[in-house]
Formats: structure tokens, sequence, C-alpha cells
């Protein structure tokens, strides 16, 4: 695929050359679709229906607009590459795309991350949960994660927008990703690589090592109580963002994986793969909710009860 016209200074977006877009546009539009309409419909239930509002339906909430960050970001050019002969992307929109996409990744981390606390407070410490979550800790929380990511990852993209790229402009892509961009560069990019990597631990790992130690703590309560029911409890209480963590930390290890062995896979697959991951998690996250919690099911109901259309009947 070539565009018409390429401005010297323009980035090239390889997507999928090698076999027919439209049948891996049918599979992102599908999950973009599913995405938006399950993400949009949790975030109008919680805010229309007085008995979800309590911090952990705010926390599912945020999540919900985080994951339609996540799936609008870098879906929309990626199905414009597909349609079009265009697959061309300017500077300033590849470096801003970059930041966006690295920020609502690092957002829905840090999402779990309070709600696996909100998750450990209501099993380890349930007579205290109403003084310790609530509304002011979901704004103070809040800040802090929007606070911490925005000022941490938006050196990202200003360090990879002052190297220099060259004639080296074809992103083996179909957005722009972090590491693709600045292995185009014909510069020393050793600090922005390093910078990066303190970043996705700092992040990344921390979310994931704290996430890991509050159900460790909630595990140990379980085991220590001996009892079926509280361990039924627990489960009940945990089962849902268990799932959720799960869905978003394995299919980001499977990227991972796959860009360190993408001379192993064929390169349709291993691009396929880094899209889903910003697809198909935001596509599942309210799925997964709405089967699981009884309270969103049955809010669900009543909204759709007052919807009903109920036809007047003339004498």
């Amino acid at each position: 695929m070539a565009s018409a016209y390429n401005s010297s200074q323009d980035f090239i977006l390889i997507c999928f050359p090698e076999i027919h877009s439209w049948h891996i546009s049918g599979i992102l539009m599908l999950f973009l679709i599913i995405a938006l309409v399950s993400n949009l419909t949790l975030m109008l239930v919680i805010a229309i229906e007085p008995r979800l509002h309590h911090p952990m339906y705010y926390f599912l909430a945020m999540l919900s607009f985080v994951d339609i960050l996540l799936c609008t970001v870098a879906t929309p050019k990626v199905l414009s590459v597909l349609w079009s002969e265009d697959n061309t992307i300017s500077p300033v929109a590849c470096f801003t795309q970059m930041f966006f996409i690295q920020f609502s990744s690092a957002m829905e981390s840090s999402i779990f991350l309070v709600m696996a606390y909100d998750r450990y407070v209501a099993v380890c410490h349930p007579l205290h949960y109403p003084t310790v979550i609530t509304n002011q800790l979901v704004a103070r929380a809040s800040g802090f994660v929007l606070i911490r990511n925005f000022v941490l990852l938006l050196p990202l993209p200003l360090l990879a927008a002052r190297l220099d790229y060259c004639s080296r402009r074809d992103i083996p892509q179909c957005y722009c990703e972090n590491m693709s961009v600045e292995n185009l560069s014909c510069s020393d990019f050793t600090a922005s690589s390093i910078y990066g990597l303190v970043v996705f631990f700092v992040v990344g790992g921390a979310d994931l090592l704290f996430i890991i130690s509050s159900y460790l703590a909630v595990l140990r309560v379980v085991v220590v109580s001996r009892s079926f029911s509280a361990a039924f409890k627990a489960f009940r209480t945990c089962s849902s963002h268990l799932i959720l963590i799960c869905f978003f930390y394995i299919t980001m290890g499977i990227t991972i994986i796959s860009n360190r062995a993408i001379k192993q896979i064929p390169r349709q697959v291993h691009v396929l793969l880094s899209i889903m991951h910003y697809l198909l998690p935001p596509a599942l996250n309210p799925l997964v909710y709405g089967v699981m919690t009884k309270e969103i099911r049955q809010a669900i109901r009543r909204l759709l009860s007052k919807m009903k259309f109920h036809p007047q009947i003339s004498p």
C-alpha cells in the first residue's frame, strides 16, 4: 500500500500489505464497536442509577472512560490506513498518538491498582470500608494517577521528537509505537530508551507489584479464616477485577513477547497482536463486570424497563 502523496517528513505506517486489508478491518471494527457501545452503556448506567453512586462504581466508570481512550487513540487511524491509500502520518500526529497510547495504557494499569486496593479493604478490613473508601479517596487517587502518569510519560514523545530520522520513515506497525519509531532514528536514542524502560518499571512494574501484594494479603486472610463462606465471598468480591487484570496484562505480555520474537513469528501476526492489546481489554472489561456484578445487571434491567415503549390504546 502506498500513498498518493508523501511529505518528506511524514512517517509511513506499514500495516498488512501481505493480506487483504478488509479481513483485518472487519475484525478491528467489530471489537471497536463492542468496546464503544459497552463502555458508554456502562458509564451511562452508573451515571443515572443512584444505587451505583459509590466509590467502587466510580472506579469502574473511570476504567470505562480510559477504555474508550485506549481503543480510540490508534484504531481509527489503523482503519483509515486499511481502508484508504493514505498510510502516512505527520510527525506531530505520530508523537501525539505515541503519548496517548502510552498514557492510556498507564492509566488503565493505575486504575487496576486503585481497584485492587478497594478490593483489599473490602475483604481484609470490611468494617472500615465505608470510612476508608470514600468519595474523597476516589478524587485524591484519580488526581494522583493522572498527574503521575502525565508527568512521567510526557517526556517519552518529546525525547523521540528530538531524534534525527534521516531518510528512514517506514514504521513496521499500524500506529506510532515508541520503540518502532525510535528504531528508525539515525541518531543515538540510548537516553530515550533508558528513560522508557525506567518509566515502564516505575509505572507498570510498580502497579503490578502492588496489585499482586494486595491479592496475596487477600489470600492470606482467606487461608487464615479456613471458612468456605469467607473464601466464596472473597472470590465473588474479587473475581471480576482479577479477570480484567488477566485480560490486560496477558495481552500486554503477549505483545512484549511478540516484539522480542519478531523474527520468529509472521509480521502480520505480530502487528495484529499489538493492535488487539488496545481493543480486546476495552471490549471485554464492561462485559465481564456487566455479567458478573449483580447490581449492574439489575441497574441495566431497570434502565431497559424504563425505555420500553408502551403504546396508548384509544378507547
